[in-house]
């Protein structure tokens, strides 16, 4: 493994743990889960930061390697662990950690995890850009870590917007999460943000059940498919002001059509597992009629 990798894994690992280390904590005092001052934050910035962290040092190796990987891959994980230490730090002294200027200690905390993150999101661009120009690993899986990174980069943006919003929202005086009447802002940044370990797994599972390299691809490609539908669903709705299920005719449409993209899904995985299960019962009858006391010359 080389030290970018090393970088990766050592940072993500740190944030994991962080992460449950506050459910621990949270168990143990109690208090909210929502709020601007919560210990969910922690909890699942740590987490959520820290798996992304490690799923990108899992294919790191992978790409075609240059000579400033380990400096890049170290400021990666470095601006990661600070933002996600910020935000917990913001929980410990009881304040929020976003669209937070009570006082200049806060204010500062939040320009600081502006321009973290803003590093983060220039070199997680490198990297998705990087893997589109070399990847050594199989076609199924190349499909799969492209468009997790992909979504990520597009999550990270959706980010920026949810930042610049909720900052006016305050100013205005409003409430920074909503979206005109009831649209939940991060309803499209949750969607996606962790397709680069949905997609890798799903890879795994079908290469499991015994789909071919070129049947995982094709599924996956209509799992993409159905994440990116899904993403238009939730930008429809949170830009219209409703709800995540507040339905109209057209945005119902829209969800439903995202939906019918699994049905090629299901078909391969249920047809695969279908062969699966009728082979092993061949095998069993195959084995019950080779047992001697089972073959007709024996039974006499």
């Amino acid at each position: 493994m080389s030290s970018a990798a090393q970088d990766l894994w050592l940072g993500g690992t740190f944030l994991v743990i962080l992460g449950v280390f506050h459910i621990l904590i949270w168990l143990t005092l109690g208090g909210e889960w929502e709020g601007p001052v919560s210990w969910r934050k922690p909890i699942l910035f740590g987490i959520s930061t820290g798996l992304t962290l490690i799923s990108i040092g899992c294919f790191f190796d992978r790409l075609r390697p240059v000579k400033s990987d380990s400096w890049l891959m170290r400021l990666l994980s470095v601006a990661l662990v600070l933002e996600v230490v910020l935000i917990t730090m913001q929980q410990w002294r009881g304040q929020a950690s976003h669209f937070n200027h009570d006082s200049l200690l806060n204010t500062l905390v939040e320009y600081a995890m502006t321009v973290l993150i803003v590093i983060a999101t220039v070199l997680l661009i490198l990297i998705t850009l990087r893997t589109f120009i070399y990847l050594n690993t199989s076609r199924d899986l190349q499909v799969a870590i492209r468009a997790g990174m992909v979504f990520l980069i597009i999550s990270c943006l959706i980010g920026f917007f949810i930042l610049w919003y909720g900052n006016s929202q305050v100013l205005a005086g409003q409430d920074p999460s909503k979206f005109g009447n009831a649209g939940v802002t991060k309803f499209p940044h949750g969607i996606v943000i962790h397709s680069l370990q949905f997609f890798p797994v799903l890879c795994w599972l079908f290469a499991k059940i015994g789909l071919t390299t070129q049947e995982r691809t094709r599924t996956l490609q209509f799992s993409i498919a159905w994440m990116g539908g899904l993403l238009a669903y939730s930008v429809l709705q949170t830009l219209s002001g409703r709800a995540r299920f507040d339905w109209t005719i057209f945005g119902g449409g829209v969800f439903a059509a995202s939906m019918a993209l699994l049905i090629p899904v299901v078909w391969a995985v249920a047809k695969r597992l279908t062969a699966n299960g009728r082979n092993v019962f061949l095998k069993f009858r195959t084995d019950e009629s080779c047992r001697p006391e089972n073959r007709p010359d024996q039974a006499k």
